[in-house]
């Protein structure tokens, strides 16, 4: 896939050395040159320059590009570059991070899926407080969810998936049994061992 990601901070870097390895052609646009240090042992192009010039963008291949990826650390740029990428250039995937949990529905009225930083570390930390692990995030059909597995206490072995959910205040979306997802469907029970899965709306 042709991906350009916008931005080379710490999530640019990261984001373009994981996608490079998973052999995507990446290409990096960046304004600070000393940003721009921290892509050095990444093999792709790196474009020095403001990435809501047209001309920048189209030198970083835009027109055939098939996502782009705005990372910087400023919500303003994201969403202009965002913006240019999906309506001057029809580019198809655009994500855009965002720091104020607030501009969210601001930049999804633009069509726009964004990830925000701040709202993805608060949830981690509440779930982690909550001893649930192996969290999973998904985006189903325009609303960003996240999946997180814990252990269920013995004493709800027995009761049925739904009492569980009314004692415990969460939704259960599955059952990890036997090394495997189940459905949970109504009626069904806790058995031994049984983790829940769990389905949090971010």
């Amino acid at each position: 896939m042709q991906i350009i990601v916008i931005g080379c901070g710490k999530v640019g870097s990261s984001l373009a050395r994981e996608l490079v390895n998973s052999g995507n052609d990446v290409v990096i646009i960046e304004n600070d040159t000393r940003l721009l240090k921290n892509a050095d042992d990444i093999d792709c192009m790196k474009i020095n320059g403001v990435p809501i010039d047209k001309d920048i963008l189209k030198s970083a291949g835009i027109e055939q590009a098939e996502a782009v990826c705005a990372v910087t650390q400023d919500d303003n740029m994201n969403i202009m570059t965002s913006q240019v990428a999906k309506e001057i250039f029809g580019v198809n995937k655009v994500i855009t991070r965002i720091f104020n949990p607030r501009s969210k529905v601001l930049f999804e009225e633009f069509g726009l899926d964004t990830v925000c930083s701040t709202t993805l570390t608060v949830g981690a930390i509440i779930r982690s407080l909550e001893d649930e692990i192996s969290e999973e995030a998904h985006r189903v059909f325009g609303t960003d969810i996240v999946y997180s597995e814990t252990e269920i206490e013995k004493k709800y072995v027995g009761i049925q998936v739904n009492d569980y959910s009314l004692q415990t205040g969460k939704h259960i979306a599955g059952l990890i049994r036997d090394g495997k997802l189940v459905i949970t469907l109504p009626g069904m029970r806790i058995e031994k061992d049984d983790k829940a899965v769990f389905m949090t709306k971010l």
